[in-house]
């Protein structure tokens, strides 16, 4: 054999030794379904996890994404929480109007960040007072909730 053969046929083998599957091992007995059902919890929305399709995080201090659902205004602008972590803005500034949406995702207890669909858009902080107020990272804006809506 030349050594471009026993080169090609070296190939070959580590080829099918690694596109070789191995068969998964035998189940162990089946784990004892839990006859305990799960405490009622809020239901916090990860966005980021349902857009990048990963498990939402553990978080006790997480927000509660049905309590602070709803339309929010600061007299000029309004903005939707919507539960399944979608948002909707519209701006209102110098006669015109600039809608965006995307989706928001709790920071923590006491902030949310808006991530706009839009890739030239850049992400928004909001500060959460409460579940009726929220005011951007640097307190200039405050949105109230905006009854009936």
């Amino acid at each position: 054999m030349t050594n471009r053969t026993l080169i090609l046929l070296a190939l070959a083998v580590m080829l099918a030794t690694a596109c070789k599957r191995e068969e998964p091992a035998a189940p162990a007995e089946p784990a004892a379904a839990s006859t305990t059902a799960p405490a009622n919890t809020a239901n916090p929305v990860d966005a980021t996890s349902v857009v990048e399709n990963t498990p939402a995080a553990a978080d006790a201090s997480a927000v509660d994404s049905k309590a602070i659902a709803g339309s929010f205004s600061d007299g000029e602008s309004v903005l939707e929480l919507r539960a399944d972590g979608s948002y909707v803005q519209t701006l209102n500034a110098g006669g015109g109007s600039i809608s965006s949406d995307g989706t928001w995702s709790g920071t923590g207890n006491k902030s949310l960040l808006l991530d706009p669909n839009s890739k030239s858009a850049k992400d928004v902080a909001f500060e959460i007072v409460s579940n009726d107020e929220l005011r951007t990272d640097n307190g200039a804006r405050v949105f109230r909730r905006v009854a009936g809506r």
